[in-house]
């Protein structure tokens, strides 16, 4: 039978691809508070200083780093403000002790670490500068004789896992009993994460039992593996260093290693003497004047918001009950490459919109990014926000407490941010599909000449579901591809028109024209998808009157 059932919501890991709706008080983690976020802020910035592990017990070190914390107010953007907050000495102090914890997590020979939040992986040591050559010069060469990589705008693919889906009820697919088949769109009643009619295509991926070493044993979609063998060996390469950094975020996300914040509890306030109505009903100044006098008191009377244990940081931040093992797996990844272009011309690139990777039908866990070079551009980030659901303990519509405890006021979207990562050349960075991610905006350094980005993703499909259709059971649908091959093996002398007769009888191909109008159908739906996505999951509003736990 066709396999056209979406993978089941319930097994494997977390994934994004909920109607929060559904849950009372939203999804996601449990807000951070604003002090929280700031701490986390600080940890980030420590942690992106060189060798930052081999000094931070220095004594002096650590002076220099709570002097400098002291004079500094963290800048929190939230749903509708920025917020600064200043953070205490001990607060300052337990940054500095649970380095410990984070200095454990760290990978030396790969030089991986946590990077800006939790779940978050990242090093810049996966590849030597000679394969960073080679893989750039092999995607150089796949540009150069792949016309149908060429893209408008900056955006020019190498490899474009968009272009030539899995199609329902046209792409043929290999069964059990060796037929080839259409797959049928899903039987699913959710017609907001799931795609009736397109999925992606992964490759199949052996990780070697011992050394992590791995090998596709399915074709990369959109990368002919007899003409560029070279860029197999390459990605494999490169792949085989990214598993480690997968098996980390992995276990932070499993269900038995749940994320706890630094801080929890709730507020309480110090004053309650609010501002005395007007004795007579009737006086509509007077009334003007106390409604403006208690808005301004709920937003400023004293309060005491959550702060850290009184004794301070207890180790464990590195502690983990589960430990995911990807070796000796055969795994799914969905592969892309491009290079972002400029010119003196087309001299900016105005970054992504927030988003998470792929629809349910293809239930994308974690997205790999390398970052293979960049040219004369300014800076630009990959920026994280992630869903959370309402906060717990508060008094309904005491908006001046939860915009000072956690940064939301009613009407709000429920996400937070979480931090930022500058690309630089080497960066490779995995992250999970819960958290959304936008790249940031960047422009020529020098607006005379040219400048790129070049960059690699790997998606991993859930590795805890059943397999997808994959390539290993989908022949490649490209015509081209099929017309070379025929040109390559059948006798010389056989006349192109007998050629051309003999592609019009092949089934499951598609002409480039058609594989172009298919990507831009799916591009739409991944737009809509993901507006739906914002509304129903990362951007649901905040009611300060009812939830979990309010106290009326």
């Amino acid at each position: 039978m066709p396999n056209n059932r979406v993978p089941d919501g319930n097994r494997g890991y977390r994934h994004p691809f909920v109607f929060g709706l559904h849950y009372l008080g939203g999804v996601g983690d449990a807000p951070r508070t604003l002090t929280d976020l700031a701490m986390s802020q600080f940890s980030a910035e420590i942690r992106r200083f060189p060798e930052w592990w081999k000094h931070f017990k220095d004594d002096e070190t650590r002076r220099k780093w709570t002097e400098s914390a002291l004079q500094r107010t963290w800048n929190i953007l939230t749903p509708s403000a920025e917020i600064g907050t200043r953070l205490s000495l001990a607060q300052i102090s337990y940054v500095l002790d649970e380095l410990a914890g984070y200095a454990s997590l760290r990978h030396d020979e790969l030089e991986c670490q946590v990077s800006c939040f939790e779940r978050i992986w990242e090093s810049d040591s996966l590849l030597s500068s000679a394969s960073i050559r080679n893989l750039s010069m092999a995607l150089d060469e796949l540009r150069t004789r792949n016309t149908s990589s060429r893209e408008h705008h900056a955006l020019n693919y190498f490899i474009d896992p968009a272009l030539y889906p899995l199609v329902y009820n046209k792409t043929l697919v290999s069964q059990r009993d060796g037929k080839l088949l259409p797959i049928p769109s899903p039987i699913s009643s959710d017609i907001y994460t799931v795609s009736s009619r397109f999925a992606l295509l992964p490759a199949d991926v052996s990780v070697g039992a011992t050394t992590g070493s791995v090998k596709f044993t399915s074709y990369i979609n959109n990368l002919h593996p007899g003409d560029y063998g070279k860029a197999y060996e390459l990605l494999e390469t490169l792949l085989g260093g990214f598993i480690p950094l997968f098996e980390r975020t992995l276990t932070d996300l499993h269900r038995n290693n749940p994320l706890t914040p630094r801080i929890s509890g709730g507020y309480r306030y110090l004053v309650w003497d609010e501002p005395e109505p007007p004795d007579h009903s009737d006086d509509e100044d007077g009334w003007i004047i106390y409604e403006k006098e208690m808005r301004q008191w709920a937003l400023n009377r004293p309060i005491n918001v959550p702060d850290i244990p009184a004794t301070g940081y207890k180790d464990g931040i590195e502690v983990r009950k589960h430990q995911v093992n990807l070796k000796g797996r055969s795994l799914q990844f969905i592969v892309s490459a491009y290079e972002i272009s400029l010119s003196p011309e087309n001299s900016s690139y105005v970054g992504t919109t927030w988003h998470v990777e792929g629809m349910k039908n293809n239930r994308i866990v974690a997205s790999g990014f390398y970052c293979l070079s960049t040219d004369n551009i300014s800076e630009t980030s990959i920026e994280f926000r992630m869903a959370v659901t309402f906060p717990r303990g508060f008094t309904a519509g005491d908006t001046g407490a939860t915009l000072r405890t956690w940064g939301v006021r009613d009407g709000d979207s429920c996400n937070q941010h979480i931090g930022h990562v500058p690309i630089r050349p080497g960066l490779a960075l995995v992250f999970p599909n819960i958290y959304q991610h936008k790249q940031t905006a960047f422009q020529l350094k020098d607006t005379s000449r040219d400048g790129h980005l070049k960059a690699i993703w790997f998606y991993l499909v859930d590795p805890d579901i059943e397999p997808l259709p994959s390539t290993s059971r989908v022949g490649p649908q490209q015509k081209y591809w099929i017309h070379k091959a025929l040109d390559d093996f059948l006798d010389e002398r056989l006349p192109h028109e007998i050629i051309d007769k003999i592609m019009l009888h092949v089934e499951g191909v598609m002409s480039l024209e058609e594989a172009l109008a298919y990507k831009e159908c799916l591009l739409e739906e991944n737009r809509r998808f993901t507006q739906a996505n914002n509304s129903y999951h990362f951007c649901i509003p905040f009611d300060i009157w009812n939830g979990p736990e309010v106290i009326h």
